[in-house]
């Protein structure tokens, strides 16, 4: 989800094995289309990398991250179980992507880079960020904040010791950088959006959505 707008989400099973593949190739071939675990924190490729992979989320959350000239970063998207991150036309990434959490990912070698049926990775960030773009410039920051946390409700896992409640897996910095707003002002939000009974947030990592109709309201503004 991420992002509001269009989104690519794309196949990526395991990699055809050409014929006349060597032994080694094939090994290679069979090893690349496992999916891996890649650690929170962790850099899957850096913006400006020769990356021409596609990469499948398999479990947890990764974050597409442009640094500013400032220093600061911006967050264009987030990636869920079931998206793919796609290579770029020239196959150098043009993001960075961390692991916001614990994943597990399945890479796929791809023949070429950008084929007619398959948006490129630019593409796909361009539309996220222009989607992101319009959020944030007709939206005050409690309508962005109550948009967000209803586009992201369907990806968080349910929370096994609260019942109808949900991890919040991304960090409120994240979501902060993510909506151009500060954390003090995400923090301060989320406590506005309890007090008005919208939500309930059992602790840090966890919330429950009690109104939604009332939350749609907001998000509308």
């Amino acid at each position: 989800m991420g992002i509001p707008g269009i989104r690519q989400i794309g196949t990526c099973g395991a990699t055809p094995l050409a014929y006349g593949s060597s032994g080694e190739e094939v090994v290679e071939i069979r090893r690349q289309s496992r999916p891996t675990l890649i650690p929170r924190g962790r850099v899957l490729f850096w913006e400006g990398e020769h990356q021409p992979q596609k990469i499948k989320i398999v479990e947890g959350v990764i974050r597409a991250v442009r640094l500013l000239e400032n220093g600061n970063r911006q967050i264009l998207a987030f990636y869920w179980p079931g998206d793919v991150v796609m290579p770029t036309r020239s196959s150098c990434q043009r993001i960075t992507a961390e692991a916001v959490t614990n994943c597990r990912v399945q890479r796929s070698v791809v023949s070429g880079i950008c084929q007619q049926d398959e948006p490129c990775g630019a593409h796909q960030i361009l539309s996220e960020t222009l989607a992101l773009v319009v959020t944030m410039s007709q939206k005050k920051s409690i309508a962005r904040i109550s948009d967000f946390l209803l586009r992201i409700r369907n990806h968080l896992p349910e929370d096994p010791k609260r019942p109808f409640a949900l991890s919040l897996l991304l960090p409120r910095a994240d979501i902060a950088d993510h909506l151009g707003t500060s954390l003090e002002t995400v923090c301060r939000t989320l406590a506005e959006l309890k007090m008005k009974g919208l939500i309930d947030l059992p602790n840090r990592k966890t919330i429950r959505f009690v109104d939604l109709p009332g939350l749609l309201r907001i998000a509308g503004d």
